[in-house]
């Protein structure tokens, strides 16, 4: 198991055995439980502000998928690397950590896919949402999948791309922002991931996004989607980065038709990792939220 002492990370974290492999998570503070999720090709230290600025009012649990992060990082032999795969794993996590109350999923990139799967699965447990620059539903049909993404998912420069050369890690990290990273915060971002064993999770990731029917995660998102309606009345926070190249305003209009009455703010100088670029801003907003819609944990 990795271990990762970092001054911008000061969390011990734990592992559990999930579905027969060993998830690290984040599990701080005491209170309601908000549920981090993070996408790819991050990890839970994306997220390393918010738990800080949270644990102090709130159960914080903020998990590494399996290959990612600091859990376990098994080849396609032994780990579906599928959607499906992603939500059973989340629900067996939650299973596990005895949560009291309803649940505030906090998603970002596929962990809005991730998340909301789950929602839909077991809706009577989730109390409010919190969106950043993420998707729970089909590609918008406005919109066209960046040709980076289309490359990387059907031709073999994604194997080159993601998993033998890394630089899909490395060119995100600096795509992904407007404002450029600390040199340590991007090394952080890019450590769980240094050799191309330790890619395959973010090069499936890619794989598995549904473009067409017969695609293996496309008739699990096409419920999901049918199933969002059913959360228009829970308390919705969406925080989005105007500069994402991929989760972009189309997206943000679709969640607007399905979640009419979310609470929007717009980053308009924030990119795809709206955290790092205006998460100061974002915690103040998203401690309002939450005091403003108790969850009576």
């Amino acid at each position: 198991m990795t271990t990762f002492h970092h001054e911008l990370y000061p969390f011990s974290g734990s592992y559990r055995n999930v579905n027969g492999h060993q998830m690290h998570a984040l599990d701080e503070g005491r209170g309601d439980t908000v549920i981090m999720l993070h996408g790819n090709p991050t990890w839970s230290f994306y997220y390393r502000n918010l738990v800080l600025g949270l644990r102090g009012g709130h159960r914080v649990i903020a998990p590494d998928y399996i290959g990612c992060g600091l859990s376990d990082k098994p080849d396609e032999r032994s780990y579906d690397y599928t959607l499906r795969r992603r939500v059973d794993d989340l629900a067996a996590l939650i299973e596990q950590a005895d949560i009291r109350g309803p649940i505030t999923l906090l998603m970002h990139d596929w962990g809005g896919m991730i998340g909301m799967a789950y929602a839909t699965r077991y809706p009577q447990r989730i109390g409010r949402l919190v969106l950043l620059n993420t998707a729970a539903f089909h590609l918008p049909k406005t919109k066209k999948l960046p040709r980076m993404l289309w490359l990387c998912r059907k031709t073999p420069l994604g194997d080159f791309f993601i998993r033998d050369t890394g630089l899909f890690t490395s060119v995100l990290a600096r795509w992904a922002v407007c404002r450029p990273m600390e040199q340590r915060v991007r090394e952080a971002y890019l450590l769980p991931y240094r050799a191309a064993q330790d890619r395959t999770a973010l090069l499936h990731f890619v794989q598995d996004i549904p473009l067409q029917p017969g695609d293996a995660s496309y008739n699990l998102v096409s419920e999901v989607q049918a199933q969002l309606p059913a959360f228009r009345q829970t308390p919705t926070l969406i925080l989005w980065g105007d500069r994402d190249f991929v989760f972009d305003q189309h997206f943000l209009r679709e969640w607007q038709k399905f979640l009419p009455a979310a609470e929007v703010h717009h980053f308009p100088n924030a990119g795809h990792y709206v955290l790092e670029d205006a998460g100061t801003e974002i915690l103040p907003l998203i401690d309002d939220f939450f005091e403003r819609h108790p969850t009576h944990a």
